[in-house]
């Protein structure tokens, strides 16, 4: 495997991937490529194409639902992270964040992070190799993520924290 293989099997995973192809497809069509440039010594461009161009053939159509639902993780997200912001300064300032209780706040941010954790978690699942049965992508465990996602909102959280006590 050279270096120019592993950056090609990336860039397609990351292709198909966005085409919507389940991810024991994905690991089929990498063990084909793979499997042809170790049977002919062909760099992948040349036998292939560019990694999206290859990927579009395998690409599925999203329902009009998926479609249209696509942005509303990261809308979610920012959401969950402004209501996460007010409520921490409100609990700071001891004073209502948004007309409402500073804890609700916190509460419905902490809720609206839920639907992002998932979503996350989804473009997450490991790709199967085929033929060994093992991950041929490198995927942070479900413990993993969410510890990072959740670590990100306590970041934020004390960002707040801290930006409200200096400046009260």
């Amino acid at each position: 495997m050279t270096a120019g293989t592993d950056t090609y099997r990336r860039e397609l995973v990351q292709a198909l991937r966005a085409g919507n192809v389940a991810p024991e497809r994905i690991g089929e069509i990498v063990a084909e490529v793979e499997s042809h440039v170790a049977d002919t010594g062909e760099d992948p461009r040349e036998a292939f194409g560019p990694a999206r161009e290859y990927a579009a053939g395998f690409r599925r159509p999203r329902s009009r639902w998926s479609a249209a639902a696509r942005p509303v993780p990261t809308l979610l997200g920012a959401l969950c992270g402004f209501l996460v912001a007010n409520g921490v300064v409100g609990l700071v300032d001891d004073e209502p964040a948004l007309g409402m209780p500073a804890w609700i706040v916190l509460t419905a941010g902490a809720v609206l992070w839920i639907p992002s954790l998932v979503a996350v978690l989804r473009l997450s699942v490991p790709v199967p190799d085929p033929r060994t049965g093992r991950s041929i992508t490198p995927a942070p465990g479900p413990v993993a993520t969410a510890v990072g996602m959740g670590g990100t909102l306590v970041a934020v959280a004390v960002a707040c924290w801290g930006l409200a006590v200096l400046t009260s």
